[in-house]
């Protein structure tokens, strides 16, 4: 996961969505419209069903890793633009008013990150993220698009960007080190299951890990502290373990995992000023100079 501000970043300083103004005007219509509803109810799911712990067999003082996925392992922006890129052509939206593409990936990208916040925050629930996305991204565009094609956008977008297989720089020569060493590895995610799913089946990942942990699994989302905890109870680790927690969200990934007592290492290819993590790194391949294992 990662914030909003990123999207500037990516793609440069658009005058006209310079800020959220014009986004949360569209999400207003919706809203009015009934197409956006906000949740009536939040909290952590008491009943959750985990995977059998395996039994634990990492070389003595070799920590247990946690993986974020998204940004982290998986190239969740390019993944993402050749998607969307293939439903920018698919559906012609070019004869519906949306004339420059990098504009329109620009601007999808600010209204995806401003819905997951509003997920995260327990504002939006899974199924209007899903529908309201696209529909607000085209409303706030200008487009004169009927809201039928942005449900056919997001059906093509959740169809098919999963099964994308961009890495980011490093991934896969990192996790066969790792392993190589003798790491026990788990995916903790606040990505959708059945999507994240797919993602680590296609992008030729799922061998390096015992299992993936995902927010709708657990009952409760990254950075809430039951988070980490239920996914080391479902991982057989006890409470005393040396844990590591790796991911390019400060708050979600770094900040939670610290605040249970884990070591958080906060992938920050972008240099970002944020508060100490146990270790920064820029580069995948520095987290094999980290000391990853106590002496014993």
């Amino acid at each position: 996961c990662h914030s909003i501000e990123k999207s500037r970043q990516r793609l440069g300083y658009y005058p006209r969505y310079s800020s959220l103004e014009a986004i949360q005007q569209a999400v207003q219509v919706l809203i009015t419209q009934g197409k956006v509803t906000v949740p009536t109810s939040k909290g952590i799911t008491e009943k959750t069903t985990f995977a059998q712990p395996t039994e634990t067999l990492m070389p003595m003082g070799m920590f247990p890793l946690f993986f974020d996925l998204d940004h982290t392992l998986w190239d969740f922006v390019s993944n993402s633009r050749k998607t969307l890129r293939e439903g920018y052509e698919a559906f012609a939206l070019q004869g519906v008013g949306v004339t420059d593409f990098s504009e329109w990936v620009h601007l999808f990208e600010r209204t995806n990150d401003w819905c997951w916040e509003e997920y995260r925050q327990g504002r939006m629930d899974k199924t209007t993220l899903r529908s309201a996305r696209f529909e607000i991204a085209l409303k706030t565009i200008g487009s004169t698009a009927p809201s039928e094609l942005a449900k056919e956008l997001d059906i093509h977008y959740i169809q098919y960007s999963p099964k994308q297989t961009g890495l980011i720089d490093g991934a896969l020569p990192l996790l066969e080190e790792l392993q190589r060493r003798g790491h026990q590895m788990w995916i903790l995610t606040n990505g959708f299951e059945e999507v994240q799913r797919i993602k680590l089946q296609c992008c030729g990942l799922s061998p390096f890990f015992e299992a993936m942990y995902t927010s709708e699994e657990l009952g409760v989302k990254k950075p809430h502290p039951d988070a980490f905890h239920k996914a080391a109870a479902a991982a057989g680790l006890s409470e005393s373990e040396d844990v590591v927690m790796i991911g390019d969200s400060w708050q979600s990934d770094v900040e939670g995992a610290q605040n249970v007592g884990w070591l958080g290492v906060h992938y920050n290819p972008e240099g970002e000023l944020e508060p100490a993590a146990w270790s920064t790194v820029r580069n995948l391949h520095e987290i094999l100079d980290l000391p990853l294992s106590s002496r014993v």
